[in-house]
């Protein structure tokens, strides 16, 4: 896996918007957050502008990603928001080229198919926080994706995590978004799962939806080829209390769902749409200790 070259303060990260349109109020937070530290380059036409439900037209928006990747002064590239869109342009997205750029990738939700070409290029980039996430977020997300960026020593990645199914295992990092990633399922931009600790978290899918895709992935193969397994946040995933399914809550089915599995299982991760969303390396080797509830990385997402 090539990792690419790390950050300093004070370099250069380009702005994209490859999925949905950015709300300015949010974006304006997170940017001060990251003008602290690093320059930033950005279109806000194009950032600001909206087509339906993406930030514009497909083959602009395509355009616009990768000229983030070819611009010699950038160091890095972050996604201002998640939303939907990349799927869209997925078959446009050159594996040669994110490898050929070298640059860290920042995203996640959306982001995740973004990733996951990176993975299969054989680029590893950063599943963290977009833009518009940035300014919620607490101080200690903030210093995570910093040192994401700048740092390529190993590093505890999450502590405290709860364990499921004990055990032990190193591998690749690799997942997302649950809906977005099983959407790769039976396309050829699926990354090789095979030794790989898997994590994944999302945001408004109901209990049997979630039951849905974690069973469709246990299908696939997806769960038997892998190493370990994290679960993060599954944020506004309950039904309402009015409703006639809220006998089912989302914790019960990820709980049900993981149990059975043959891999270290572990719940809790501070990964995902709500108040935490910790940076962490895709792509590169990490080690799941299950039994002692950590996550830690063997080597960063930078070199």
């Amino acid at each position: 896996m090539l990792r690419p070259p790390h950050l300093r303060p004070g370099d250069l990260i380009r702005v994209v918007a490859p999925s949905g349109p950015i709300p300015p109020d949010d974006f304006a937070q997170g940017a001060a957050v990251l003008s602290a530290r690093y320059q930033l380059r950005y279109d806000p036409t194009s950032l600001f502008r909206a087509t339906g439900f993406t930030a514009g037209p497909d083959q602009i928006r395509l355009a616009e990603l990768v000229a983030a990747l070819r611009d010699p002064d950038a160091r890095a590239i972050i996604m201002g928001r998640g939303g939907y869109g990349l799927l869209r342009i997925l078959a446009g997205i050159e594996p040669e080229l994110l490898r050929r750029a070298a640059k860290p990738i920042v995203g996640f939700s959306d982001g995740t198919l973004l990733l996951a070409q990176a993975a299969r290029a054989g680029l590893a980039s950063i599943h963290g926080p977009v833009v518009a996430q940035l300014g919620r977020l607490a101080e200690g997300d903030h210093d995570a994706l910093f040192a994401a960026l700048e740092q390529p020593d190993a590093r505890l990645l999450c502590s405290g995590l709860e364990t499921l199914v004990k055990g032990h295992a190193q591998g690749p990092l690799l997942g997302g978004n649950l809906e977005v990633f099983s959407r790769m399922l039976g396309t050829p931009y699926l990354p090789d799962l095979r030794g790989a600790i898997l994590f994944f978290e999302d945001v408004g899918e109901r209990p049997y939806r979630l039951d849905r895709l974690l069973t469709q992935l246990e299908l696939a193969g997806a769960f038997q080829a892998a190493a370990g397994l994290v679960a993060g946040e599954f944020l506004g995933c309950d039904e309402p209390a009015s409703s006639k399914l809220a006998f089912c809550t989302a914790s019960d089915v990820v709980r049900e769902r993981l149990s059975r599995l043959r891999i270290p299982v572990v719940l809790g991760a501070p990964i995902g749409h709500g108040r935490h969303n910790r940076a962490l390396p895709y792509g590169t080797r990490v080690e799941l200790d299950a039994d002692a509830g950590t996550l830690a990385a063997l080597e960063g997402a930078v070199c």
